[in-house]
């Protein structure tokens, strides 16, 4: 698979993730903190392992793939906490999710800046981490809120994160196969005869 196209899965799967959460989250504002922190944890699961594929898939970069790593391995362990002790009170959930916002904004923030001249339109991959650090500083502001108000920034956080990630999948998409379509007509036009 194409360098190109392994971004593009890894942005769209990342955004699609995030816009199915954010769903949920706020067509069910009333969801109990129980059923908010493990749909939280199979979203911050979904989240780790593709932000771990991306970490693999820029090695090279070593200090991106360390941040991606990073903000990674936090999400799997945020959906371990969740599905280890389930019965998380709203205080717990505002605290871990609002730290995970944050940090995996800060660390995502730190590998877009890094990688920013081979990703085309990056400005939407900075665009989201600054979201979701405004995110986990929302929540912490508000550490008493019930389980509705943690359902309504977490949902409006993933749809606007998501939406971000998967329209820069597609900017990458057209970038990819615009270049493609370029190099693929190139030898039609400026054929060399062979001697």
């Amino acid at each position: 698979m194409a360098e190109g196209t392994k971004t593009v899965w890894l942005l769209g799967a990342r955004g699609a993730a995030a816009v199915v959460f954010g769903v949920l989250a706020l067509l069910w504002p009333q969801l109990t903190v129980l059923a908010l922190a493990l749909a939280f944890g199979a979203y911050a699961l979904v989240d780790g392992v593709i932000l771990l594929g991306a970490s693999w898939r820029n090695r090279g970069e070593r200090w991106s793939a360390l941040a991606c790593a990073a903000a990674g391995a936090l999400s799997v362990v945020a959906a371990m906490v969740t599905s280890l002790w389930p019965g998380l009170t709203a205080l717990a959930l505002v605290v871990m999710a609002g730290a995970w916002a944050v940090v995996t904004g800060c660390l995502e923030l730190w590998a877009a800046l890094r990688i920013r001249r081979e990703l085309r339109h990056a400005w939407l991959w900075l665009a989201s981490a600054v979201v979701s650090v405004v995110a986990g500083v929302l929540l912490w502001l508000r550490p008493d809120a019930g389980a509705v108000a943690i359902s309504l920034v977490l949902g409006t956080y993933a749809l606007v994160a998501g939406g971000t990630w998967l329209a820069s999948a597609w900017r990458e998409h057209r970038a990819h196969t615009g270049r493609e379509h370029r190099s693929w007509r190139r030898p039609a036009s400026g054929a060399r005869v062979a001697h």
